[in-house]
């Protein structure tokens, strides 16, 4: 309900608030809003042209994942992938993914459980494809000094929390993909849960497992992995490009020394941000984005960047993310005269009502115990 939704955005921009204060007050900020004004501001233009190729990507790679459901045109998608970012970067514990869901579901007469089965599985090969460059790129710059120096910095063991964020995300992987080559024999597990549950809500729960083994098809092939890693991949690289722009409008190259060198440090910067400022908290990762990719950028032993560009750089960064797709995204829901508020609004109220129901069964269930 709206109330639940407002109650999460205050926390999320109470987080948010926090976090940004401290990448200010970490910084010399004078310094940083000079480092803004010296930026060439007309590379912006190939870079979000980069970004918005990657959400192409992104796009093709969700129709792959659709497509045993409902063929969907591309030009049908792309607007409902820029909104579902749009409203991550403006609601708060990424609810932008469950109005992704939402939105194609009504749309396109997709089932709403089944397609956020596919946007999880989405994150999942984003997580791990993001690590596997931070693996590659690990080849060439010594991460140990990196995490050594995060570690003493912040008091973090980055180590080991990149340890359990890659167990987690390959576990949960696997987990669906067991789930997925298995089908029957998941079913008859969930459906001998279900029993164990309220007599009312079998059917309903039954129907939920169905959906969400739909949702698990197209990852029961190994061809269909390779091929949906194989998309994955472009879209970060493309993102890395909007990394490697912006930072030659800072200057960054001259930094660095060289392309090769600089675009390495913006591909490991890139996959850094992007893990860490994933956690299901502020709108659009502010303020976390921020303070993760600075502190990578500036402890990276490839190069000395000042830590007030890093801050400038990373806060031109970020912008060139979020405002492009809250700006298109905005555009996509008034040519169909729609808006996120009705979005979010019949969501919860799905929610609510379904809320209400299991409330009210329980306490049946209770007294008749």
């Amino acid at each position: 309900m709206l109330n639940s939704i407002s109650q999460k955005f205050f926390i999320g921009i109470s987080i948010s608030t926090v976090l940004l204060a401290i990448f200010i007050l970490t910084v010399d900020f004078k310094s940083m809003l000079a480092s803004l004004a010296s930026a060439n501001y007309l590379l912006l233009i190939p870079a979000i042209g980069l970004y918005l190729i990657s959400i192409g990507f992104r796009t093709i790679r969700w129709r792959w994942l659709l497509k045993h459901m409902r063929p969907i045109a591309f030009t049908r998608l792309y607007p409902v992938v820029v909104v579902g970012y749009m409203a991550n970067n403006l609601l708060p514990m990424r609810l932008g993914e469950l109005v992704r869901a939402h939105y194609v579901g009504e749309r396109e007469g997709i089932g709403k459980i089944s397609a956020l089965v596919t946007i999880f599985i989405e994150r999942l090969l984003d997580a791990i494809t993001l690590m596997l460059l931070i693996a590659i790129t690990a080849i060439f710059i010594p991460l140990s000094r990196l995490a050594e120096d995060f570690s003493a910095r912040w008091g973090m063991t980055w180590s080991i929390l990149a340890i359990c964020l890659s167990f987690l995300f390959v576990a949960a992987f696997l987990t669906l993909l067991l789930i997925a080559v298995a089908p029957r024999q998941a079913k008859n597990i969930g459906e001998l849960m279900i029993r164990f549950g309220p007599h009312r809500f079998q059917k309903r729960l039954g129907s939920v497992l169905d959906d969400i083994l739909r949702g698990l098809i197209p990852i029961a092939s190994v061809s269909s992995i390779i091929g949906l890693f194989l998309l994955t991949t472009p879209i970060w690289l493309f993102e890395a490009g909007l990394f490697f722009v912006i930072g030659i409008s800072f200057g960054l190259e001259n930094v660095y020394g060289n392309f090769i060198a600089m675009a390495l440090a913006m591909v490991l910067v890139t996959a850094v941000a992007n893990i860490g400022s994933s956690i299901p908290a502020a709108p659009g990762g502010i303020g976390l984005f921020e303070l993760i990719a600075r502190e990578t950028l500036v402890l990276m032993p490839l190069a000395t960047v000042d830590r007030a560009i890093a801050a400038g750089y990373v806060t031109m960064v970020h912008a060139a993310l979020l405002l492009p797709m809250i700006l298109l995204g905005q555009l996509f829901l008034w040519s169909e005269h729609i808006s996120l508020r009705r979005l979010t609004t019949t969501r919860t109220t799905q929610e609510g009502q379904e809320e209400h129901e299991l409330t009210h069964m329980t306490s049946a269930n209770t007294d008749s115990q």
